[in-house]
């Protein structure tokens, strides 16, 4: 990935996958300094780094932070099934 600023990095797969349910596109997913864990690369765009704030800072309240549990649901599985092939 040439440009570190044009990718957001996480392994944090609770905020990636709500990411990915908000319509984050995923460029990735790399290895990490421990052997068992790896780390989605989203493309970074002011609308991630606004969601990413919100989902860091913002109170419960936030109406911006619900998701349809459907989607939800839908994004984690094949989020999962992308980490299956890494």
């Amino acid at each position: 990935m040439e440009n570190e600023d044009t990718y957001f990095r996480s392994s944090s797969f609770n905020l990636v996958v709500f990411l990915f349910t908000k319509g984050a596109k995923i460029a990735g997913i790399s290895p990490t300094s421990s052997s068992d864990k790896q780390e989605f690369v989203l493309m970074k765009t002011d609308r991630l780094m606004e969601l990413i704030n919100k989902y860091k800072w913002s109170g419960h309240e936030d109406s911006e932070l619900l998701v349809p549990v459907h989607l939800y649901e839908q994004s984690r599985r094949e989020l999962l099934d992308r980490l299956k092939q890494y």
